[in-house]
């Protein structure tokens, strides 16, 4: 089960995250801090996959500190945040998640699965502007139709259950379809995207509106 350590300045906060998490069978909590940058004394020990940040101040200062934190793990942080444009910089090569403070435990739980499946996880509507920043110079498609062809229900379906994390068996398993089949359909939605990795079909579906994290 992929270990996950929360941040917060605010005990309040903290007690908070651990519950939402809780709730998930598939997540484990392994600590708590209340700084990023580790002067707490709190030593991350096995390392989690990922760490979900609610920044002091709102700002992301602590982010410098994250990889002498907690290695190569993924990042959920909690948002909006000042400066938030700078997240798709300082975040590149990590698997990371941003999503709303007051999110709901299914929206919370799906993104912290996603990033440790090492997927992107923007919540479409506080990332909105900076998934265009990050995207500025690539041409606009319409929606749905990347390469000129539409999604079909199916492969909508798969695409969701890639967002949330989940491996290729379990989307069979849970669509009562072969693995095999589930690998067509990925191979489909990722061409008709444009997509050259799970990871960015996700982030271009959330973009178009084709995923609810």
């Amino acid at each position: 089960m992929p270990r996950v350590f929360v941040v917060s300045a605010l005990p309040a906060v903290r007690a908070g995250l651990r519950a939402l998490l809780g709730l998930a069978g598939d997540l484990t909590v392994v600590g708590e801090a209340d700084r990023l940058d580790g002067s707490d004394g709190i030593v991350v020990a096995p390392m989690p996959e990922v760490v979900v940040l609610d920044p002091p101040e709102r700002d992301l200062t602590e982010l410098v500190g994250i990889d002498r934190f907690a290695g190569r793990a993924g990042l959920v942080v909690l948002g909006p945040v000042i400066g938030d444009e700078r997240l798709p910089m300082m975040l590149a090569g990590r698997a990371w998640g941003y999503v709303p403070r007051v999110a709901e435990a299914d929206q919370l739980v799906a993104a912290v699965r996603a990033v440790a499946a090492g997927l992107l996880a923007v919540d479409p509507i506080l990332g909105e502007h900076l998934l265009a920043v990050g995207e500025a110079a690539v041409p606009e498609a319409p929606p749905d139709r990347a390469n000129g062809e539409e999604l079909t229900a199916r492969e909508r379906e798969v695409l969701q259950l890639v967002a949330e994390g989940l491996a290729n068996k379990t989307i069979a398993g849970r669509l009562g379809i072969s693995e095999h089949t589930v690998k067509f359909h990925v191979a489909g939605l990722l061409a008709k995207l444009g997509a050259g990795s799970r990871t960015e079909a996700v982030h271009l579906g959330a973009r178009r509106g084709l995923v609810a994290l």
